[in-house]
């Protein structure tokens, strides 16, 4: 057996050089819940391993939850699902291992080759209700199935992220009453409050597959807001669906869930055989699902590694038109804000302030105007971010004065004029999270995230300049119109620092940045640079609030209202 790794991207320097037995070789993904590793056992042989965040590692009503869905996610065996295989509870920063799937999401691949069809398109269908099969026996609700939670291995699918999702969720609910999944994937009984059933993961399941079929979204692209609407509206596009699937995929997306096929009932039709056949999780049922595969299921090519080095910049092409031409990252609930101007560009001589920071200048003579006036850079392209959900900004550009960009702050409000449709300047998403960044003394913040590139051409530049961590406490206005004009303290990071370039070729990256002396609780507040797209342009920018004791940080802001922020943890 070979040792060699595939191209992961690689380790960061803080990450550990081992978990448990297994030796990392470099990281698959980060999330609101930890990071995901790629490891190697003592075999030799590949695992994907889950490590918990400092933050909720120390918190016992986590651990119980983690604990109790390790249990369960060991009992889950089945042809379309990854192989348990190891797991410590009770470690400083609890982790479990699980076998090492390679190939691309559904996402990548349907981005990257366009959608599924034949025998191929069949199988996917049938190895996905499998999945769902073995982790509703179980006892398990997956809650976040969608294109990016399924692989498309050399064997079959796989279905990715089951039960630990629901710990985080059980969690975030009992706190916070907030709503888990991803908008255009969570079922519309959800979104009007019931709680999570296999029936919602049905409804995900016809999503997917005409997703797989199609390569659209069954509900469309845009805000939280708007795609929560279409699922209420109950009208997917299922248009190109083929004869054979539309009626099974018709029926699964339907709004009543009590009308919606079984995840047996689809299996058994899918399969051509009766309902008996797939109940129970027999070895009949496994054979079947097995036996379609091999004949059925062809191998997707590899995705395309990135590994995380930045692009070379090279100059965009002038005069495009901004239009989204990928699938924008998904938000837990639409929230507002306004624009902002912070940090180092707010100021020509920065001063410090007690708290270790920069303190931000709020004047009109501390503002860096030559950065953000079309008559100083001789553009007329605004650059605008919105807080479009949970931790999640979505950047959007134009060259025509739509946005009507004032740089600096406008207020705490819609980040886009009225009018002006979400998805129709869209340039890039950022989603971002913030733990401790030394989680044995809770000290300092890491922020940390993920940028996804939705334009058909140009580039996008995200620094650890334009990210600004502002103080909160007694005196100061928990939702400021303009959080630089009091005095705050301002804790910022090296603003020539590249955290992530983004183009076409290389659409997907992630990033952290620590600020070693900033609170546990206090305002996000992000402002591109003024070139972040090749060329010089009017900004304006967004805060959040952030806090590392919350169980999903940055804080959920629903119904466009601000979460203050406290400047410690509620007892």
């Amino acid at each position: 057996m070979t040792t060699s790794d595939p191209p992961f991207p690689p380790l960061k320097p803080r990450d550990p050089t081992s978990v448990g037995r297994y030796r990392t070789v470099g990281r698959l993904g980060a999330g609101g819940m930890g990071v995901v590793y790629a490891g190697r056992a003592p075999s030799g042989s590949l695992v994907a391993i889950k490590l918990v965040h400092g933050d909720l590692a120390t918190d016992p009503e986590f651990r119980a939850r983690f604990r109790r869905e390790a249990d369960l996610v060991g009992r889950v065996v089945g042809p379309c699902v990854p192989r348990f295989l190891d797991r410590d509870t009770e470690a400083d920063l609890p982790w479990l291992a699980t076998e090492y799937v390679s190939g691309p999401t559904l996402h990548q691949h349907v981005r990257e080759h366009g959608p599924l069809s034949g025998d191929s398109l069949h199988a996917f269908a049938l190895g996905v209700a499998e999945a769902l099969r073995a982790i509703h026996a179980a006892g398990i609700v997956h809650r976040d199935l969608k294109p990016g939670n399924v692989i498309l291995a050399p064997d079959g699918p796989k279905v990715l992220d089951f039960g630990i999702a629901r710990a985080v969720d059980e969690t975030a609910i009992t706190r916070t009453g907030g709503l888990f999944g991803t908008p255009g994937w969570v079922a519309p009984e959800l979104l009007r409050g019931a709680p999570p059933s296999p029936a919602a993961d049905v409804f995900a399941w016809g999503g997917l597959v005409a997703f797989a079929a199609t390569g659209r979204a069954p509900f469309g692209k845009g805000s939280a807001e708007t795609m929560a609407v279409r699922v209420l509206d109950g009208k997917p596009d299922l248009e190109g669906v083929p004869q054979h699937l539309a009626p099974l995929v018709r029926a699964a997306t339907g709004q009543d869930p009590n009308r919606r096929p079984t995840v047996e009932q689809a299996l058994a039709e899918l399969l051509g055989t009766d309902q008996a056949t797939v109940v129970g999780a027999g070895p009949e049922a496994t054979e079947l699902v097995t036996r379609v595969l091999r004949a059925g299921w062809e191998a997707p090519p590899p995705p395309t590694v990135f590994t995380g080095d930045p692009l070379p910049r090279t100059e965009p092409k002038r005069g495009r038109p901004w239009l989204l031409t990928g699938a924008a990252i998904g938000a837990l609930a639409l929230v507002a804000a306004g624009a902002w101007a912070a940090g180092d560009r707010l100021s020509k001589d920065p001063v410090e302030d007690p708290g270790g920071g920069a303190a931000a200048a709020g004047t009109e003579e501390g503002r860096n105007e030559e950065a953000t006036d079309p008559e100083a850079t001789g553009s007329d392209e605004r650059v605008l971010v919105e807080v479009a959900g949970n931790g999640l900004f979505m950047v959007h550009a134009d060259t025509s004065g739509a946005l009507d960009v004032t740089p600096g702050f406008a207020g705490v409000g819609l980040g886009l004029p009225q009018g002006v449709a979400r998805d129709e300047y869209v340039v890039a998403s950022v989603r971002v999270n913030t733990v401790s960044a030394d989680s044995a003394t809770q000290t300092g913040v890491r922020v940390f995230g993920e940028v996804e590139y939705l334009a058909d051409e140009g580039e996008f530049t995200l620094r650890a300049g334009d990210l600004t961590l502002l103080e909160v406490g007694q005196g100061l206005d928990p939702l400021p119109d303009d959080p630089t004009a009091d005095g705050r303290g301002a804790h910022t990071a090296d603003p020539g620092r590249v955290l992530a370039t983004v183009s076409p070729d290389s659409p997907d990256s992630e990033f952290e940045v620590d600020f070693p002396d900033a609170p546990q609780s206090g305002l996000l507040a992000y402002l591109p640079a003024a070139d972040a797209l090749g060329g010089e342009a009017r900004v304006g920018g967004v805060y959040t609030c952030y806090m590392n004791w919350h169980p999903y940080p940055p804080v959920d802001m629903t119904d466009e209202e601000f979460v203050p922020c406290p400047a410690e943890r509620p007892q």
